[in-house]
């Protein structure tokens, strides 16, 4: 049984129930006041009778006959019956042989209340009396008009009531289908979310109502189980490229070390040669381990482990990575913009290998002699790192990816140039670590800007102390 058919069950029992509450209250009360009323006919009918005066009625009787009696004492609806000393009874108006039937007509005259009397031609509103001179009266009225009027009330009632529930019920189930509408529709959007459409959503209103309310809720609930998918579908991608990448970038070195190795054992490499072959053998061994340690530096930047941390001068940092790469490659123009100090909360290796790889990049990826500039500078307790070169820039697709781990542009491909394609992952995952963030602009043939945003300290927003790796990207 569905949720709908459910309420409006219990919406049309519910209705019903009122329905005969009143109802039965009405039929009670009327029957009450019907009743009321004939007790009030009979007393007026019997004061009536004392106030006429029996004798005369008596000595009329034989006289005017029942007809006449019954105008003169009541109207024709009335029962009046005397039983005189000798106990014979005598029938003034209706003759239906009343008084008989009526038990204990001692206890019923010192009551002097009405009460109901059940004969062969249906009920009877009685009530007896004491006269003077020995006489009882019996004083009554038919129930039929009370019996016909509550069973006429009964019958309409059952029919406006029946009335009543098939209207309810047409209308519970109008109301019910259109405010269970949404329900439905959140039905049909699990299933079809079920089913692999993770797009879909719940139709909602204006959210005036309970449905609506719930719809956006659930709605919000799916745009992040949504984006939570779509993240996990992309740190699996991630994770098959960084494992093919770690691979081929591993089975490149161990292929030549393998090889260099073999040559060496067999004796074909001359004697003038063995230098040359172990020097080979020295730079792959060091290639793989400046990836593995590189890897092994992501890995516990992946971690976002909190180890302790202090205030650091970024600006000293800035001013030490220029000379070293100044030292390295004398010729080149750099010019560094910095304040004499610039406060930041975090690691100082790990901000070292930031400043330093991204100056390698300008050192690997630019022609000889090719303009660069470091600057650094806080505002609103935010402090910007910004390394920009004047070199052949890089393609929209390349910025998208800059910072992806194993990624090297067309560029870079070459490896005499460039190198495990790391370095620029680990200044994302530095900067992430200090609560900062990292971001490349430029366009080909118009060089490229690397922006690294920290938190200021020692007042700002504390950074999160890194651990460095012995060789840096």
């Amino acid at each position: 049984m569905t949720l709908r058919v459910r309420l409006i069950a219990g919406l049309l029992a519910l209705l019903a129930a009122c329905l005969a509450i009143v109802g039965t209250a009405s039929v009670l009360a009327l029957r009450s006041h019907l009743v009321s009323q004939t007790d009030t006919r009979l007393h007026s009918a019997q004061s009536l009778l004392g106030a006429r005066g029996l004798t005369a009625l008596t000595r009329l009787a034989p006289l005017l006959g029942a007809a006449g009696l019954e105008r003169a004492v009541a109207p024709t609806d009335f029962v009046i019956e005397l039983r005189q000393p000798d106990g014979s009874v005598l029938a003034l108006a209706g003759g239906d042989g009343l008084l008989p039937q009526v038990d204990d007509v001692d206890a019923r005259i010192a009551s002097g209340g009405p009460f109901t009397l059940e004969t062969s031609r249906g009920p009877y509103r009685v009530v007896v009396g004491a006269l003077p001179g020995g006489l009882i009266d019996l004083v009554a009225l038919p129930l039929g008009p009370v019996r016909d009027t509550t069973s006429q009330l009964i019958l309409i009632e059952v029919v406006a009531g029946s009335a009543v529930l098939a209207l309810g019920g047409g209308c519970a189930w109008f109301l019910l289908g259109r405010g269970l509408r949404p329900l439905r529709d959140v039905t049909r959007t699990a299933v079809a979310i079920a089913d692999g459409d993770l797009a879909r959503r719940v139709p909602h209103g204006p959210g005036r109502t309970e449905t609506d309310r719930l719809a956006t809720a659930l709605n919000v609930m799916l745009a992040q189980i949504q984006r939570a998918f779509e993240e996990r579908a992309r740190s699996q991608d991630r994770l098959r490229r960084f494992v093919a990448d770690a691979s081929h970038e591993l089975r490149t070195p161990l292929t030549s070390v393998r090889g260099y190795v073999d040559l060496l054992r067999q004796g074909v490499v001359p004697p003038a040669g063995r230098d040359d072959a172990l020097r080979r053998v020295q730079d792959e061994t060091r290639r793989m381990g400046t990836l593995v340690d590189d890897l092994l530096y992501l890995a516990h930047l992946d971690e976002e482990r909190q180890p302790e941390h202090r205030t650091i001068d970024l600006a000293a940092i800035v001013r030490d990575a220029a000379a070293d790469a100044a030292a390295v490659e004398p010729d080149r123009p750099l010019a560094v913009h910095a304040p004499p100090e610039c406060q930041v909360r975090g690691d100082s290796d790990g901000l070292r290998q930031v400043v330093g790889n991204l100056l390698t990049n300008i050192r690997v990826h630019t022609p000889a002699g090719t303009p660069g500039e470091v600057s650094l500078d806080v505002s609103a307790g935010r402090v910007r790192l910004q390394v920009r070169d004047e070199g052949p820039g890089l393609e929209p697709a390349d910025l998208e990816r800059i910072f992806d781990r194993f990624y090297r542009s067309s560029a870079g491909r070459d490896r005499g140039r460039g190198g495990s394609g790391l370095g620029m992952s680990i200044v994302a995952a530095v900067a992430a670590a200090h609560g900062g963030t990292a971001e490349a602009t430029g366009a080909p043939g118009q060089g490229l800007t690397v922006r690294i945003t920290l938190p200021a300290g020692p007042s700002g927003a504390d950074g999160i102390a890194i651990s460095s790796p012995s060789t840096p990207s």
